[in-house]
């Protein structure tokens, strides 16, 4: 490919694209190039025909570009304004911190915000938010509506936020306060997790019983999903959290031994779980079935797969994990249908999740084997930790103590 400058003073940011095989070198397309906001040089195909379009292309670019800069620049006079009078508001420090954050979930963090926190505190001053007006925030967000893209329900039938997204949000806020804290934009931080949102610790939370297990194993959405029904099963056989089952790969299975190896989670070490000839047999058929070696994980991304053009792309894919978010609104919305009715969302002790798995194994250890192994089972280092996973108060009501 070729690129030459347009002749002509007031042509001087106009190229003109041609192809080298062309003996006629005949112009093809016309490119400008400019300087954006952050004054780094851009040179961009335009749609312009000829040299005439592509200079009002440009000048109508630099007259865009120049009022932005003005309306940039008015900003930042009227935010030093508001800092000098202690005026800012929430929204305002929210676009001075997103800009600063580098990670990869910013725009996420960010449309969290401008979704969720901003039409109710945005317009507050920082230095006025108190922990009562995030307490307030946290329980309208219990009840906003989830939206779930093209497919959701109509508003007034659509669940309520999942918890975790409640959670996060407000996570996502102290985090926001800490940084204005650092910047002298404000003296504290009202965003007090434990305060806001109130968690029971000595909550077991739900057990299934026997039937209500077979019930689950046989439920026709997994004949269709066999995926999501070898993850149930790993996340109950294993004891694990979901977090580490989404990580497993083919090299933590060991046929021989009747183990996979967990990796570490939260405060945790990694260790080998033993587990059942089912989940072993099950593993085995999906590693064959998918063709998986060594690197490969268990669950990668299925649709990703399906969609790869190229074996490059599908070897790639099988070395990388699924994201856990699409596992849990498939999980989510079976539950509710099968084990969740008139069950508030919020009310945890009573909902089945996937955690629901590793409950209900280590419950079922425990009345086998009793505590110790029951620890053992969840990779606890101490008991009283165990104990509040566990449902034993029905096998409290039927000991007789002999006294």
């Amino acid at each position: 490919m070729g690129f030459r400058k347009v002749k002509g003073k007031k042509y001087n940011s106009i190229y003109e694209y041609f192809k080298d095989s062309d003996k006629d070198k005949k112009t093809t397309s016309y490119y400008i190039q400019y300087r954006d906001l952050n004054n780094n040089p851009k040179k961009v195909k335009s749609e312009a025909r000829t040299k005439e379009d592509a200079l009002k292309i440009l000048n109508d670019k630099k007259a865009e570009i120049s009022k932005d800069k003005e309306e940039i620049q008015k900003d930042a006079s009227l935010l030093h304004q508001k800092v000098m009078n202690s005026n800012l508001t929430l929204e305002d420090v929210a676009k001075l911190y997103f800009p600063t954050k580098t990670a990869k979930t910013v725009d996420m963090m960010s449309s969290g915000f401008y979704s969720h926190i901003n039409p109710t505190l945005g317009m507050m001053k920082i230095s006025k938010i108190k922990t009562d007006d995030i307490k307030q925030l946290s329980e309208e967000l219990k009840k906003k509506p989830a939206k779930r893209g093209a497919q959701s329900k109509a508003k007034k039938d659509a669940s309520p936020l999942n918890p975790r997204t409640v959670k996060k949000q407000i996570a996502n806020l102290r985090a926001l306060f800490n940084w204005a804290i650092q910047e002298g934009y404000v003296d504290k931080n009202p965003v007090i997790i434990k305060d806001i949102i109130k968690t029971d610790d000595n909550e077991a939370g739900r057990v299934l019983s026997d039937d209500e297990l077979e019930k689950l194993w046989s439920l026709d959405e997994f004949i269709l999903k066999p995926r999501l029904l070898l993850f149930l099963k790993a996340c109950y056989h294993t004891g694990a959290r979901p977090s580490a089952v989404m990580v497993l790969q083919v090299k933590h299975i060991n046929f021989d031994t009747g183990t996979v190896h967990i990796k570490a989670m939260k405060q945790g070490k990694p260790y080998d779980a033993r587990v059942s000839k089912e989940l072993l047999d099950m593993l085995q058929k999906w590693i064959e079935e998918h063709e998986l070696v060594h690197n490969n994980f268990i669950f990668f991304p299925m649709q990703l797969y399906k969609r790869a053009t190229t074996d490059t792309e599908r070897k790639a894919i099988k070395n990388s994990h699924t994201r856990y978010q699409g596992y849990a609104e498939h999980f989510r919305a079976i539950f509710d249908k099968h084990f969740n009715q008139n069950i508030g969302a919020y009310d945890w002790a009573y909902r089945v999740s996937v955690y629901t798995m590793r409950r209900t194994a280590a419950t079922n250890v425990y009345k086998k084997l009793g505590i110790v192994h029951a620890k053992k089972f969840l990779n606890h280092t101490e008991i009283d930790t165990t104990m509040k996973y566990l449902n034993i108060e029905d096998d409290m009501e039927i000991i007789d103590y002999g006294l």
